[in-house]
C-alpha cells in the first residue's frame, strides 16, 4: 500500500502543477465558463487519482482524491466543492464494493469540515503555511468511516495513519504549487495596475486610455475634459492646491460615470472619458451633466468654482487618432468660445458652427 500511495502522491503533485495553469488572472473569476471549466478540471484530477488507488482489502480503495476537492471547497466554497465531488462519488459508487460505504461519507465529511474552516484556513497564499494543523482537521475525518466496515478496527489501523499522512503532505505540496502561481498572478496584476494608473488621481493613465481607445465601437463616445485656467490656480494657490483640484475633478468624473464608462487622466489638467452605449442625441446632455457636477464642487480653498471645458465626439469607423482629433477640435472650440462649455463635434458640412451649451455666468 505504501508504494501505491507514493505513486498517487507523485500523481497528485504532477496534476496540480498542470492545474496551476488554469489560473490565468487575478483575482480569480468565480462565475462563467472559465469557472465551470476549472471546477471540471479539479473533478477530473480527483477521478484520475481514483484510477490509481491502493487496495488494502477487497472492495476497499484508498487514494488522495479528497485533496483537489478540499482545495476547491476552501477556495471557492462548499457548493463548489460538492459539485466537484459529485462525479467522483458517482464513479466510486459505480465501482462498488464494501468500501463505498466508507468512501462516500469520508469525502462528504472532508467537504463539510473544509467549508466550516474556510473563513479561518486560507487555501493558498503566504498565510497558508502557518495553518497547516488545519489540514489535519480536514483530512482527519477522511477514513474514519472505515471503522464501520467489517473488520473495521484492523483495517483502520492499517490504512488511516498512512492515508492521513499522505493527504496532509500532498495538500501541503500541491497547494504550495498553486500558492506560488497565485503569488505571481497577484504581483503581475499589481504591476499592471501601477503601470496603467495615474498615481495622483488613481484614474487610468494615458497608456490605459490608448489601450481602451482601440476597443471602442458603435454607440461609444469620447469626451476630452480640460480644467479652465488651471495654471492660474497653481500660480495663485500653489501646486498642492492644484493637485487637490485634480483629485476632486477626477473623483467627480469617476463618480458621475456609469459602471461601464471610464475616466482617465489624459495629461496635465486634461482628462478623458470613454462613454459606452450612449446615443449621439444624448451625448451633449451627458457631457453637460459632468460639467455641472464639476462646477458644483465645494472647494473653499480657492473661493470660486472650478469649471471645465468639454469636447465630445461620437465613435465613427475611423482611426482612434482621428477620433481624438475630433474631440480635441471640439474642446478647442469650447475653450475659444469662452470656456465652461460643452462642444459636440459635428461634420463641418452639416454644421459649420458646433453645437454648444454654456453656463450662465453670474
Amino acid at each position: 500500500m505504501l508504494r501505491e500511495l507514493f505513486i498517487n502522491l507523485c500523481l497528485l503533485i504532477s496534476i496540480h502543477y498542470v492545474l496551476r495553469f488554469t489560473f490565468r488572472s487575478w483575482p480569480t473569476p468565480r462565475r462563467g465558463l472559465p469557472h465551470a471549466a476549472r471546477l471540471a478540471a479539479f473533478a477530473a484530477a480527483s477521478l484520475l487519482l481514483l484510477l490509481f488507488p491502493a487496495h488494502p482489502a477487497p472492495g476497499v480503495v484508498v487514494d488522495l482524491r479528497a485533496v483537489p476537492v478540499a482545495f476547491v471547497t476552501l477556495y471557492f466554497g462548499g457548493w463548489a466543492g460538492l459539485i466537484t465531488a459529485l462525479p467522483v462519488i458517482a464513479y466510486r459508487v459505480w465501482l462498488g464494493g464494501v468500501g463505498v460505504y466508507a468512501a462516500v461519507p469520508s469525502l462528504l465529511a472532508v467537504i463539510a469540515v473544509a467549508a466550516l474552516l474556510r473563513r479561518r484556513l486560507p487555501a493558498v497564499g503566504p498565510l497558508f503555511w502557518p495553518h497547516w494543523p488545519g489540514l489535519i482537521l480536514i483530512f482527519g475525518v477522511n477514513g474514519l468511516p472505515l471503522l464501520l466496515l467489517p473488520g473495521g478496527p484492523q483495517l483502520f489501523a492499517q490504512v488511516y495513519p498512512l492515508l492521513l499522512l499522505t493527504n496532509v503532505l500532498g495538500a501541503l505540496i500541491a497547494w504550495g504549487i498553486l500558492s506560488e502561481r497565485f503569488h505571481v498572478l497577484r504581483l503581475t496584476s499589481q504591476w499592471q495596475s501601477a503601470a496603467m494608473t495615474d498615481p495622483l488621481t488613481h484614474l487610468g493613465n494615458r497608456r490605459q486610455f490608448d489601450l481602451d481607445l482601440t476597443a471602442m465601437g458603435p454607440g461609444d463616445a469620447l469626451l476630452l475634459v480640460d480644467i479652465d485656467h488651471f495654471k492660474r490656480v497653481n500660480d495663485t494657490f500653489g501646486h498642492p492646491v492644484g493637485d487637490e483640484v485634480l483629485q476632486e475633478v477626477a473623483q467627480v468624473l469617476q463618480r458621475e460615470g456609469r459602471g461601464r464608462d471610464r475616466a482617465y487622466r489624459y495629461g496635465g489638467e486634461e482628462f478623458a472619458v470613454i462613454l459606452r452605449d450612449v446615443p449621439e442625441t444624448s451625448l451633449t446632455r451627458v457631457a453637460e451633466r459632468l460639467r455641472l457636477a464639476v462646477q458644483q464642487l465645494p472647494l473653499p480653498v480657492i473661493n470660486h468654482p472650478v469649471t471645465v471645458s468639454i469636447g465630445a465626439a461620437s465613435w465613427r469607423p475611423i482611426s482612434p487618432a482621428q477620433l481624438v482629433e475630433r474631440a480635441d477640435e471640439a474642446l478647442y472650440r469650447a475653450k475659444a468660445g469662452g470656456r465652461n462649455a460643452v462642444c459636440l463635434w459635428t461634420p463641418a458640412a452639416a454644421a459649420p458652427t458646433p453645437t454648444e451649451t454654456r453656463a450662465v455666468q453670474g
